[in-house]
């Protein structure tokens, strides 16, 4: 699977004790569930075990550390950010 990457043209890369990650499409995201649903699909490396998704969070693993997902809007329905934390 291809993966698209945010307007810098990056990937997200998970790492650290917390952090985010923030994109821009061109289409409209009707909730933070949507919002979620795009990362995990197309901006998570396919190297991350996603073990749990409910709505506009999520929980990954990556080697032995667990993150917490949570995914939000970033000014309007077309900009939107994933922030995480070790868990």
């Amino acid at each position: 699977m291809n993966k698209t990457t945010n307007s810098n043209g990056q990937q997200c890369i998970i790492h650290g004790v917390s952090g985010s990650f923030s994109w821009t499409t061109d289409y409209y995201h009707n909730d933070n569930a949507f919002t979620m649903n795009d990362f995990l699909e197309n901006h998570l490396p396919d190297d991350v075990e996603i073990y749990l998704e409910d709505g506009s969070y999520a929980e990954v693993r990556i080697g032995n550390t667990n993150y917490a997902l949570y995914a939000k809007g970033n000014g309007d329905s077309y900009n939107h950010i994933v922030e995480w934390e070790v868990v």
